[in-house]
């Protein structure tokens, strides 16, 4: 991970920030998702702000393994297909393994048959859904 966020992460951060202050935002249930290149900026959204968020759903991303224990009390369930050309699963399964042997305890599914387009299947998927909403901080 570089020194600093990208600028378009940084003012993703800021946004989120500014709406919490001007509306009656619970800041204890506040979540990143993100898919491909988004699912790259929400492990490092929590990597960066571990305190700010209650839970992420990272697909098809990859994190800084090195610095995982930053989130080993966020809940995390991220999602990636195997056969997925573009970022492989390997990116994933890494972070989640790098979370597990700091103490966490991340969700992951990988599906077998499917590649890079698995955000569908991910985003449409009402345990996920009924997971993330459960988590606050």
């Amino acid at each position: 991970m570089r020194d600093k966020p990208t600028e378009f992460l940084a003012m993703s951060i800021e946004l989120v920030e500014l709406l919490c202050k001007e509306f009656s935002i619970n800041i204890n249930r506040i979540y990143v998702v993100g898919y491909s290149m988004g699912g790259f900026g929400a492990w490092e959204a929590i990597l960066r702000w571990p305190d700010l968020f209650a839970a992420a759903v990272p697909v098809c991303g990859g994190g800084d393994e090195s610095i995982a224990y930053r989130i080993r009390r966020i809940p995390v369930w991220a999602f990636h297909g195997l056969l997925d050309p573009i970022v492989k699963a390997a990116r994933s399964r890494h972070m989640i393994q790098a979370i597990v042997a700091a103490g966490g305890v991340p969700r992951y599914t990988e599906y077998p048959n499917i590649d890079h387009f698995c955000w569908g299947i991910a985003f449409g998927d009402n345990e996920m859904h009924e997971w993330l909403f459960r988590q606050k901080k």
